[in-house]
């Protein structure tokens, strides 16, 4: 392991230890605890308050809040908030088919990132993990009213140097949530789903995908009436026991209906039907990236399925997970872990002018970025100075939402298809809005959702 990234292990600690304990040092101004406000949406002056006092609590209690609001059922229904939201692909054929009443069900795709990282499937054939990305209705008035998703529309908007769409509206989020689905040929005869499960980071050059977690939960299929609120990971992956079983009401989880499944086997490439995916299987939620645009460079919190909630693993910590306490959550909602990235590095930079120095801030999906090895960043791009030292930050447990989604880019005015269209991935990094990355490229707002649906013939 390179010294940098010995470097970078010790950098990691020290943004957490710096998140539950905020500096009161000559290097921090400190301001007295801003007043927190939990309406959706919050005004970005308070938010920024918060960030440039390091007010951890607040932000912690606040992204808590947003994770409420996703996870509450409508009107008392079995549907959750965030699960009534239109996909961009949804969005694209009402733009397409306007007036019409043709309604294009859910899809689930691969996420994005492994197609534009360039990874090889088998790097995750074990897992399978799919996704169905969603704007709430702020998101999609937005993506329609702009006609977002059509190339000539980009076009239009790419001009001089530095180039960027309009701003999605104060309160609009998108979403990323991932699924693993239980296929009859996963489950053992006793009807038992055996995953992995997240027991936090390790850093090696190569990443560190579930392939290499060797830590895993089971799920009992058959047990309706049964929860395990805070138990422990089987390290054998092979030896059931009541401390490490769980139960689908731990899981946010729903059957899939036709079209997921069939999307869900098209994705996969899964061709044997005895392994494929049937309506009526039982989709998990493992993971979400939330991004709501409550502030220029958007408020950034990722959330993923902990077998230890109340004591989640590296990237999440005792003080995020006590942070729940107050914001209602109930049932399953509970059981996930949360990691936040209000900022680049601490302290907070500017939008043009700033510098690449100060403590990591460290924000990644377990299920979605940890298999991200230095092949995949952009080396040039991906570190941090903290005292001098260059923290290298190019592997994916070394990331950063907002970094990462700021490089959200397009080059229209060549193929798409071509390696030049987007910025390159990065991991925790300053961005400035003037950063050379984004020369002759259109910011696309930190929405990588548009760059992977851009419709070119309209």
């Amino acid at each position: 392991m390179k010294t940098n990234q010995l470097i970078a292990i010790l950098a990691v600690f020290m943004i957490i230890a710096s998140c539950n304990n905020p500096k009161k040092d000559n290097n921090y101004a400190h301001v007295d605890t801003v007043v927190v406000n939990y309406e959706y949406p919050t005004d970005s002056t308070t938010i920024n308050k918060w960030v440039a006092s390091n007010d951890f609590s607040a932000m912690y209690k606040h992204s808590w809040y947003v994770w409420k609001h996703l996870t509450t059922p409508i009107n008392g229904g079995s549907a959750l908030t965030y699960q009534t939201w239109a996909s961009p692909q949804q969005i694209l054929h009402k733009l397409n088919n306007p007036g019409k009443n043709a309604v294009k069900g859910l899809e689930f795709n691969k996420p994005n990132q492994f197609g534009h990282a360039k990874l090889k499937q088998t790097d995750f054939d074990d897992t399978n993990i799919v996704e169905v990305v969603a704007y709430n209705p702020s998101a999609e008035k937005y993506a329609i009213d702009n006609k977002i998703f059509y190339l000539s529309t980009l076009k239009a908007m790419q001009t001089g140097e530095f180039s960027q769409i309009p701003e999605f509206p104060h309160d609009a989020i998108t979403i990323k949530p991932v699924y693993k689905v239980i296929t009859q040929n996963s489950l053992s005869a006793e009807g038992i789903y055996t995953m992995a499960a997240w027991h936090g980071p390790e850093y090696k050059d190569k990443g560190y995908p579930e392939t290499e977690w060797q830590s895993c939960i089971h799920v009992d299929t058959k047990t309706s009436d049964k929860s395990n609120p805070n138990g422990r990971l089987d390290y054998d992956c092979n030896s059931i026991t009541p401390e490490n079983t769980y139960y689908l009401n731990d899981f946010i989880h729903f059957p899939i209906d036709k079209s997921l499944a069939d999307s869900y086997n098209k994705s996969n490439k899964i061709k044997d039907a005895t392994k494929q995916a049937k309506e009526g299987d039982i989709a998990l939620l493992v993971g979400m990236h939330v991004g709501t645009k409550e502030i220029k460079r958007w408020v950034w919190q990722t959330f993923w399925w902990s077998p230890t909630p109340l004591t989640p693993s590296i990237p999440s910590s005792d003080d995020i997970a006590s942070a729940k306490n107050g914001v209602g959550l109930v049932g399953a909602a509970s059981h996930y872990a949360m990691d936040i990235a209000y900022s680049m590095v601490i302290p907070a930079q500017p939008y043009v002018g700033g510098k690449n120095e100060g403590e990591l801030v460290i924000g990644f999906n377990p299920y979605l970025e940890s298999g991200f090895g230095t092949g995949v960043f952009d080396t040039k791009t991906s570190y941090v100075y903290n005292n001098g030292n260059k923290i290298e930050t190019n592997l994916g447990t070394m990331s950063n939402c907002m970094s990462c989604h700021m490089s959200a880019t397009v080059n229209t005015k060549i193929s798409l298809n071509s390696k030049f269209s987007s910025a390159p991935y990065v991991g925790d990094t300053y961005l400035s809005y003037r950063d050379s990355i984004f020369q002759k490229r259109l910011m696309l707002d930190f929405a990588w959702s548009i760059q992977s649906n851009i419709d070119t013939l309209k």
